[in-house]
């Protein structure tokens, strides 16, 4: 691996390079990091040449990345956060083991120090907690009013990074617990759009017919997804 520095006055970014067996030279840009992967004999110049061409795309891309991390959830005593539409304060306290507790418009965090990895994991905790207080109710009522209750089997919770939800063939349906934190609105699309996979386990016209039945603006809905999802996440 050879990791090259540009001149700032022409490429404003470093860069890896990853060589293999490849014809092809590919950039990606991820996490702040711009790697370019190259055939194994592929010229400084080609590689050069290619990342002038992609200059202003990797620029972008950088600017874009640093903003959805701005954009992040910060986990902090006096962060403020929404649930089912519901505007809480977060509250930092020690405790003797990570775990959270809500009283009227206020989530306590107790852990023994408040380091990042202990503050996620009470609010995780607590967060998912309510996500499986309400969530399955909504699957239910959806299910019942398609006429599918008898298609589904289970609704359990995993924080994937690709997917806010998926329908297994038995009919089990998943979620990223962190959409609970997404506007009401876009939480029942959410809910909607699985449930109606328990008809259609496909994106075909007459899912998005189905999901339209349950959700007209569901458009909208799944664009704010795609849009400020990652504003669900912790920094």
């Amino acid at each position: 691996m050879q990791q090259i520095e540009l001149d700032f006055s022409t490429f404003p970014f470093t860069f890896e390079i990853k060589r293999s067996r490849r014809k092809t030279l590919v950039i990606y840009v991820k996490e702040g990091k711009v790697e370019v992967r190259a055939p194994l004999k592929a010229s400084e110049k080609w590689i050069g040449s290619f990342l002038a061409d992609k200059s202003a795309w990797i620029q972008a891309q950088l600017r874009q990345q640093r903003q959805k991390k701005q954009e992040a959830l910060r986990l902090v005593d006096g962060s403020r956060i929404e649930v089912l539409g519901q505007t809480l304060t977060l509250q930092v306290a020690l405790g003797r083991q990570s775990w959270a507790q809500r009283s009227g418009g206020t989530v306590t965090l107790f852990v023994r120090a408040a380091h990042k990895d202990k503050l996620e994991k009470a609010f995780m905790d607590w967060l998912l907690t309510e996500a499986q207080r309400y969530m399955p109710a909504r699957v239910e009522y959806y299910a019942r009013k398609l006429g599918l209750a008898h298609k589904l089997k289970a609704v359990t919770f995993r924080r994937t990074r690709t997917k806010w939800g998926h329908c297994c063939q038995d009919g089990t349906i998943q979620f990223n617990w962190l959409v609970m934190m997404a506007p009401p609105a876009v939480l029942e699309y959410l809910i909607a759009h699985e449930t109606s996979h328990l008809r259609h386990l496909n994106h075909s016209k007459k899912f998005w017919e189905t999901v339209g039945s349950l959700c007209p603006d569901y458009k909208q809905h799944r664009d704010w997804l795609s849009d400020h999802g990652h504003r669900l996440w912790p920094a």
